[in-house]
């Protein structure tokens, strides 16, 4: 049976088949949100780091689904990043609505969850388990999988953060008109298990190192190294000769610029089934 998540999440996106892929694609009244928070736990604070977010906040998350002030949670730990990275966990939380992307009624259902304890107690418990690197709110543009496949779509995301200010400015057609049905190609061809597209809304500015992202989601880690080149795109474009797709593949490098890809390994969610 498929989530609650996924209903609620899918049943308001565009569904078309390509190679018996779905495809989700947003219509311009139904946008959904990512807060996305980093957390970085020193090894003596990971096992209590842990607990606190898989024992204690995890019920949280699935009061918060019940509720429908989120559609689903998802963490994450680094499994290969950036030398010294500064964060090694990773949480997700999907809304449909961003005026709840804010801790709303987060105390009230703390205390609905947990009525015996302390709610000073419990966040000063939260606090002091890791630190809070950064927060960012991304938008969902659009999402391909496998028919019926509830999110999240594997065990390992590649997470690509691509900045595209000083591009050509074809990179949106690029991702969703190119890009896209290459890797529904490779979803076909159980080399992908998922893969998705967002903005990033917030931090704005220069501060931001990149402006976009795009990731892979894979149950076996070994198609990872399985490489999406020409072969792979010609059997998506049948009708597009080699010269003309190594050109989109020029015009891929002068649309956008690869700040940084990790690896990200599932850990836990809820809201999926």
């Amino acid at each position: 049976m498929m989530s609650r998540f996924l209903t609620l999440f899918f049943s308001f996106l565009i569904f078309f088949s390509f190679n018996h892929v779905t495809t989700h694609a947003q219509s311009n009244e139904d946008t959904y949100y990512l807060k996305v928070d980093y957390f970085k736990a020193q090894p003596d604070q990971i096992t209590e780091y842990l607990h606190v977010e898989q024992e204690l906040w995890k019920p949280i998350h699935q009061a918060r689904v019940d509720n429908g002030i989120i559609l689903g949670w998802t963490f994450y730990g680094v499994f290969a990043g950036e030398p010294d990275v500064p964060y090694n966990y990773i949480a997700v939380n999907v809304f449909d609505e961003f005026e709840l992307v804010d801790y709303y009624q987060l105390g009230e259902l703390v205390a609905e969850v947990y009525p015996d304890k302390d709610l000073g107690d419990f966040f000063e418990q939260t606090r002091a388990s890791r630190e809070v690197v950064r927060t960012e709110i991304w938008k969902v543009d659009e999402m391909a999988s496998q028919p019926g496949e509830a999110l999240p779509f594997g065990n390992y995301a590649v997470a690509q953060f691509y900045d595209d200010r000083e591009g050509s400015g074809d990179v949106s057609a690029l991702e969703l008109d190119f890009w896209k049905n290459i890797h529904e190609t490779r979803i076909t061809n159980d080399e992908l298990d998922g893969w998705a597209r967002y903005t990033l809304l917030y931090p704005e500015g220069q501060v931001r190192h990149y402006t976009y992202s795009t990731f892979e989601f894979h149950n076996n880690l070994g198609n990872l190294i399985v490489d999406p080149g020409l072969d792979t795109a010609q059997s998506a474009f049948p009708g597009l000769s080699g010269d003309e797709i190594i050109r989109y593949f020029s015009k891929t490098k002068k649309a956008r610029t690869l700040y940084k890809a990790e690896i990200w390994n599932l850990l836990d969610s809820v809201g999926y089934d």
